[in-house]
């Protein structure tokens, strides 16, 4: 009986490692960049900051995090919901932020954007003029999970 769950254990092993599913083991090949110029998405007003890989996280995904000035903000919001269906921000408890909206870049990739200001008492919408820069992320995950 032994022998016989280890032939089924040697069988399993062999199938999983077959060429077919060699790509369920190997992380996705791709390269921090600033995404949105890639893509061909990004607005002029919107800054490519930094791109960053978290391997501590699920996936592994590389951030692409952007700035836009607080008098942009309103402009760059409105394209991202007219481009990638980005909820518009309301403000939450400190800040201005929304849920993330996941989108297919050109390039076939899944990725997730979200708008989001630093802390601030600036309550209305007219006023985002009055806050230094928002920041606009972008992330794509390394590995299937």
């Amino acid at each position: 009986m032994m022998q016989l769950f280890r032939l089924f254990l040697l069988f399993s092993l062999i199938a999983f490692a077959a060429p077919g599913n060699a790509a369920a083991l190997a992380p996705i090949k791709i390269n921090c960049a600033d995404f949105l110029t890639k893509l061909h998405i990004k607005p002029a007003q919107v800054q490519f900051v930094q791109c960053k890989l978290e391997n501590d996280r699920q996936g592994k995904p590389l951030l692409a995090i952007y700035r836009v000035a607080g008098a942009h903000a309103a402009t760059a919001e409105a394209f991202f919901a007219r481009v990638v269906k980005l909820s518009p921000l309301k403000k939450s408890c400190c800040q201005w932020d929304g849920p993330s909206s996941q989108f297919t870049g050109k390039d076939g990739r899944n990725y997730r954007i979200y708008m989001v200001s630093p802390e601030t008492s600036v309550k209305y919408r007219k006023q985002w003029g009055d806050i230094p820069n928002f920041e606009i992320v972008v992330e794509t995950l390394t590995e299937d999970f």
